[in-house]
């Protein structure tokens, strides 16, 4: 059974003529919330009482009678991210959608989604050569989707739901040609290709290059990135071209004519609609392109709301609703131009996300958007950073657009973040330098003599131009490790800032220490600070391993370099993370190790361990040996979240079993390629950056600070046909639970996964528990910090 309209995830309210977007709903243990940007839309499909929204980088529809949207994902059915192409048809009442790697979902009027991935399977077998984006365009017509495409045109039998036909070889010869647009009337089948403009009749054997026919040709030589012929509409019976640098033709009879008055340099998009066809272009915004009585042009249309409108279609009472890239999906009064409503759905600015920094303290999650490859080439982004607190996303990024402005510093690749104990938050930019960022207008930046002091160091000696600071980890007393990566050997690449003198302590030098990329604090304040992969300018020389630094000032203990030879399963090091226990874990190219010798890093007999699973999947093997740990993360439970490029993996305490492997296949993840995972210790939430942007699990493992409060409970009450697992938090660490009911019987008893426990509203045999209150007690291991809690169960 689908559960595609189940209770969605990233509900946002939109109501009436509101801009201001509201926070996303709380899901429950165990499930997920997506955090997709929503504010860059592209295609709309009408589809009733519903609106479909295709943006760069999620999916969502819009509720005409409520005036919400919901973002649906894979979690609600879908089976793929990006979707590329979009369309419905109104006789069988299906959605058809086209993702950016050409798998194509139908979502069909009972709300089940039909996967059609014939397309994506022949591309992944090497059986249709094509670039990233196969897809271009969907259209609708006798019955059938037919996708545009890089190699030809797919047929799609909308009643049985399969594929009919592929026409990849219709060009001159039998050669292939990209299919941009298609349109389908009389008969007949028009194709915009890279050739020109095509016609097929419907009765032939269109698989035959001989039966197509060629009008206009394009240029000789043409550019393939800049194709003259996009896009296609049928209406009343003809076919219209909107061809840039030209205007909109029409067939008739056996030839295209020019429609005057129509030229554009570019057209966005072009559709049928009750009135005739409506084009989206750079010139004049949306334009009504029709023949009245007299035989002359038609063209009434709203006035441009933006210069950035993607994709346009008219309402039923005579408004239109536009995709303005610059401003979101809005409603547009005809005539006028004037907004009528504005649905902006809350979420990050796009979907960048190098790696995530979530706070407990704060209870504030920042997501990072610069970057570098994988030998530390920059990538140059100036997409700043994204806050979510309190449900809500807060973007803190430079202009994109002419027009908009931001107190926000353009910042030259922002890569990661820490926090110190009074809140504040310090950005490292590999090739901004550090940021102290207190809010908009409350900030400072340092870099290569900026301030005077500053010991910070360009990549080449070259100044502010390019200044890597890959890491940043602050002290419990309010100080900021600061990682300089830069290529002088003799200087040192490690400095502690003390934010409230201005004031810097210089780590000094040993061989590779203006080498490193990560860093770790320990519980004795030691730094454990990784060696940079690849470490001279050419990404060839050996990868190095990792460093122990002693900070103190007075007879410190010297660096000391953990390797291969010490332990570590590789010397390329992607994290460090402390545990629970203060132990220190590597993730690496070849796997995970863990340093635990209570005697310290810097006697030579001590060195890192390989964790060897020794219950379930891997049994006998070090922990995922096999696999590139590009992440990892420490829950409340001391339990590790390892990020791969096979999915997110969820280990025991001591890594020595397997307990969740999540992947596109079994969860929400919009990639397997997991770039960054961080734990939200006070409500559990493990944040999930991923190749395709941000997703959030809510764990079941909080950490409790301070004098235990057990009155958070969630639901409370538990509605009838609550399916989910009930969650306590506040508990006391590792708190022993007993949830009985009113009359003292034992229903359920567990020790806390950290400060929270979760219930499956199950007796020890299995049984739903019946309606009634049930009580939650709890204390520590020594029977201290005990409390009582009351949950509500209802009945039909």
């Amino acid at each position: 059974m689908s559960h595609f309209f189940r209770c969605l995830l990233g509900l946002t309210g939109l109501f009436l003529g509101a801009s201001a977007a509201f926070a996303q709903s709380t899901v429950g243990y165990g499930d997920w919330q997506m955090h997709l940007p929503t504010n860059h839309p592209l295609l709309l499909a009408d589809a009733g009482n519903r609106l479909y929204v295709a943006t760069e980088n999620a999916f969502y529809f819009l509720d005409k009678s409520q005036n919400t949207t919901q973002v649906l994902s894979r979690r609600d059915g879908l089976n793929d991210v990006m979707v590329r192409a979009l369309a419905y048809d109104s006789v069988t009442k299906q959605t058809v959608l086209g993702y950016n790697n050409a798998n194509i979902d139908v979502l069909r009027p009972d709300g089940s989604v039909r996967n059609i991935n014939d397309v994506l399977r022949k591309l992944g077998q090497g059986g249709i050569q094509a670039g990233d984006r196969p897809i271009n365009r969907i259209s609708i017509g006798n019955g059938k989707a037919y996708v545009s495409a890089t190699f030809g045109v797919v047929v799609i039998d909308l009643a049985k739901l399969e594929i009919t036909d592929t026409y990849s070889n219709i060009g001159p010869g039998g050669t292939t040609v990209s299919v941009y647009d298609a349109a389908s009337t009389g008969g007949y089948l028009y194709l915009a290709t890279s050739i020109g403009l095509m016609r097929g009749s419907l009765t032939a054997n269109l698989l035959d290059y001989r039966s197509w026919t060629t009008s206009l040709p394009v240029p000789l030589n043409p550019n393939p990135n800049t194709p003259n012929y996009r896009l296609l509409a049928a209406y009343n019976g003809q076919v219209y071209a909107a061809i840039d640098g030209a205007g909109v033709y029409r067939y008739t009879a056996t030839a295209w004519q020019s429609v005057p008055n129509t030229y554009a340099g570019q057209f966005r998009g072009m559709r049928s609609s009750s009135i005739g066809v409506l084009t989206i272009d750079d010139n004049a915004g949306v334009r009504r392109v029709d023949f009245d009585r007299n035989g002359t042009v038609a063209v009434v249309v709203p006035p441009p709301t933006s210069s950035y409108m993607q994709d346009a279609l008219r309402a039923r009472d005579g408004s239109y609703y536009v995709t303005n890239y610059g401003q979101g999906l809005q409603r547009v009064q005809a005539g006028t131009g004037q907004v009528i409503d504005s649905f902006v759905a809350n979420g990050p600015g796009s979907s960048l996300a190098f790696s995530i920094l979530a706070d407990s303290h704060t209870n504030i999650v920042d997501v990072f958007t610069g970057g570098y490859g994988e030998r530390y080439a920059p990538n140059y982004f100036r997409a700043g950073f994204y806050e979510y607190s309190g449900g809500q996303w807060s973007n803190y990024n430079p202009p994109k657009l002419p027009g908009e402005t931001s107190p926000e510093p353009n910042l030259l690749s922002p890569v990661r973040g820490t926090r110190t104990p009074d809140g504040t938050l310090y950005v490292g930019a590999n090739g901004g330098g550090l940021l102290e960022w207190k809010g908009p207008n409350q900030l400072r930046q340092f870099g290569q003599g900026l301030p005077s002091n500053s010991p910070l160091i360009g990549t080449f000696g070259f100044g502010n131009n390019r200044v890597e600071v890959t890491d940043v980890a602050a002290t419990p007393e309010g100080k900021v490790w600061v990682v300089n990566r830069h290529l002088l050997p003799g200087s040192s690449g490690l400095f502690i800032l003390d934010p409230a003198t201005t004031t810097w302590q210089i780590i000094p030098w040993v061989p590779h220490l203006q080498e490193l990329e990560r860093i770790v604090l320990d519980n004795n304040g030691y730094a454990w600070a990784s060696v940079s992969r690849k470490t001279d300018p050419s990404g060839t020389g050996p990868a190095i391993g990792i460093y122990a630094v002693d900070p103190a000032t007075t007879n410190p203990n010297p660096p000391r370099l953990f390797t291969s030879g010490t332990g570590l399963p590789d010397n390329q090091i992607y994290e460090l993370a402390k545990d629970r226990r203060g132990y220190i874990w590597a993730a690496t190219i070849k796997g995970v190790a863990v340093f635990n010798d209570p005697s310290g890093p810097f006697l030579s007999t001590t060195g890192f361990t390989l964790p060897v699973v020794r219950r379930g999947e891997g049994t006998g093997f070090p922990a995922l040996f096999s696999e590139a740990v590009r992440t990892l993360a420490v829950d409340g439970a001391d339990r590790k979240w390892f990020g791969t490029d096979n999915g997110l993996w969820l280990f025991s305490p001591d890594a020595d079993e397997a307990l969740l492997h999540f992947t596109t296949a079994n969860s929400p993840l919009p990639s397997n390629m997991i770039v960054d995972v961080k734990v939200n210790d006070k409500t559990g939430e493990v944040w999930v950056a991923t190749q395709a942007g941000v997703v959030a699990f809510r764990g079941s493992a909080t950490v409790t600070e301070g004098e235990p409060n057990c009155t958070a409970v969630f639901p409370n009450p538990v509605r009838p046909g609550f399916q989910g697992l009930v969650g306590i938090t506040g508990l006391a660490n590792n708190a022993l639970v007993k949830i009985t009911d009113v009359a003292g019987h034992l229903v359920y008893a567990t020790t806390a996964t950290g400060g929270a426990v979760t219930w499956n509203l199950t007796t020890p045999d299995g049984q739903r528990v019946r309606s009634g209150i049930y009580l939650v007690l709890s204390s520590d291991a020594d029977g201290k910090n005990g409390c009582v809690s009351k949950v509500a169960v209802l009945s039909k």
